[in-house]
Order: structure tokens, then sequence, then C-alpha cells
């Protein structure tokens, strides 16, 4: 057993998978100079499903041949965004069935794009532990106002939660991982990381709301009228005037709609609509393909013709 073999085999151990002799032969070959045994390779490769995802990953790492890498990362990426595009439309059925927990395993396919590897039970674990910690410090507050305040302290003080307005434009962004652990993120991903954690596990009355342009928080804990929280500038405090204003002086109407509290399915979407603009304005039209694909998935076929027409409501 080469040197190679000897690593894959060893990641395979800890991983939890078997690197079979098959898969450790198929791989050896990928540096082959010959196209057609490289095809015959990756064919095989494929042909074998689901299962090659991690073994290539850890292939990927290990080998120092550059060409053996690349056809393995293509492979790679070919199983992994099939494995996601057929969750995603599962997902669509479960949004259907108003199933409890679908955004927050949606927002998780997302960043599986980015990063196949994830280690989802370790990130649900961590949105646990922080609602823990919310929950000691909300409990006994009794006044609407109180909660709020609290709410908004230990998001964006003790956890230090803040938008990334100097890499805008950047994946990480959209993905829950990395905004978990880097704490920055764009309003949308910041704003169903709040609501994931205060209102879902928490059951505080928090929701996310669509606004055109700029996700919002709406908190329904007043009575006398709903507030909005701009999760992309610390926590800022809004009313339904200063949404009105904000959205006139964009040169966009102003509609009730805009700050109703928006749907799961809708939330998924929009996020998924910001990564195919992100990916439009970094040339990567392989992303942004993908994409296009994980929403349509997502809308069903009955529902494709409104794609055009809610554009208008991303940001």
């Amino acid at each position: 057993m080469n040197s190679i073999e000897t690593k894959l085999s060893a990641a395979a151990v800890k991983q939890g998978y078997q690197a079979d002799g098959e898969f450790l032969s198929l791989v050896s070959l990928l540096d082959d100079p010959d196209a057609r045994v490289a095809t015959a390779v990756e064919e095989r490769l494929r042909a074998r499903g689901d299962s090659m995802l991690y073994p290539l990953l850890d292939f990927i790492d290990l080998a120092s041949d550059d060409l053996a890498k690349a056809r393995a990362t293509v492979i790679a990426q070919e199983i992994n965004e099939k494995m996601l595009l057929e969750q995603f439309a599962d997902l669509r059925h479960k949004f259907e069935e108003r199933k409890r927990g679908a955004l927050e395993e949606g927002v998780f396919l997302i960043a599986r794009y980015g990063y196949p590897r994830l280690d989802i039970e370790y990130y649900k674990a961590e949105l646990d532990a922080l609602a823990g910690m919310l929950q000691d410090r909300v409990k006994g507050i009794h006044s609407p106002e109180e909660v709020l305040a609290t709410v908004n302290d230990f998001f964006f003080k003790t956890r230090g939660f803040k938008g990334n307005h100097e890499q805008f434009l950047e994946a990480d962004n959209s993905y829950i991982n990395q905004v978990l652990d880097r704490r920055l993120g764009i309003p949308i991903s910041l704003a169903v990381l709040y609501v994931l954690i205060a209102g879902h596990r928490l059951g505080l009355p928090f929701a996310g709301v669509s606004t055109p342009g700029h996700f919002l928080i709406r908190y329904d804990g007043i009575q006398t009228e709903p507030l909005f929280i701009d999760a992309y500038n610390n926590g800022i405090i809004l009313r339904e005037k200063d949404i009105k204003k904000f959205l006139y002086t964009s040169g966009l109407p102003y509609y009730e709609s805009f700050i109703r509290p928006a749907s799961p399915r809708m939330i998924l979407l929009r996020m998924i609509r910001n990564l195919i603009v992100l990916f439009h304005e970094k040339k990567d039209s392989k992303s942004q393909k993908t994409f296009e694909r994980f929403q349509s998935a997502l809308l069903g076929k009955k529902h494709e013709e409104t794609v055009e027409e809610s554009e208008d409501i991303f940001e």
C-alpha cells in the first residue's frame, strides 16, 4: 500500500466510511495522461454515487498531483450538487406541509454548497447553546421592551455579531457556519440566525421581514405597534415610518406586505436569490446556475412562473 492509500485508509476510519480497494485503484489512475483512461475512471466514480463524496474530498486534500486533484474536484462537486438538488426538492414538500425546522434545514443545505463536509450537528448544538445562554438572560423579564433590549444586547454586544460592511459580496456571509464562526454576515443571514435562536428556539415573537433592499427582523412583543431590528447595523430599532422613509428615499413604493412576517420558504428563496446575484457579479456562472437549479427545485413546477414576478423583493 503506497503513501496516499495509507493516508486515505486512515482518513476513512476517522470519517466513518470505507475506502475500498476499487476506490483506491480508481483514484490512483486519476493522474493518467490518457484521456480515455481518465474518462473511464471518472465515469465509474460517478456511477458509484453519493457514497463517493467524502472519499473524494479526502483524496483532494491528500493528493499531490494537480491533474488528479482537478479531476477529483469536478466529480466531488457534481456529486455534492446532485445531493443538494435532491434535498432541496424534498425540502419543498416540507415547506408545503409546514414542517417545523424546514427553514433551518434549508439554511444548512445552502452552507453545504460551500462546505460539503459541514458538521451540521455541531452547528445545531452551537445554536442550542446560544439559545440556552439567551434563555438565562431573559428569564424573569416581563417587560416586552426589556426582552427586546436584552436579546439585542446578547446578540450584538455579548456575542459580537455584526454586518460585514467591508466584504459584502462574499459567499461566506450567506453560509450559516461561517456567520457563526466569524460573527459576520449580511442582513438576511444575521436576521435568520437571530430568528432561529430567539424566535424558533425560545418562542419569542421575532420573525423575518422581506423588506426590499434590506431584510429585517420583526418584533411583535409590544401591543401598540410592531418594531423592526436591523441586524446588519448593530440592532438599530426601526418603526414602520422609518421603513417607509427608507423605501421612498430609495425610489421604491411602500406596501404593507413588506413588513409582514415572511414565510420560511420565501426567506430561503431570498437567500438563494442573493447568492445567484452574488455569483453573477463574481462571474462564477457555474455556481450561479447551480443556485438557479436550487431555486427551481424549491419553487416546484407549479410555482416556476412566480420567480421573475417576485424578483423585485429580493435584495
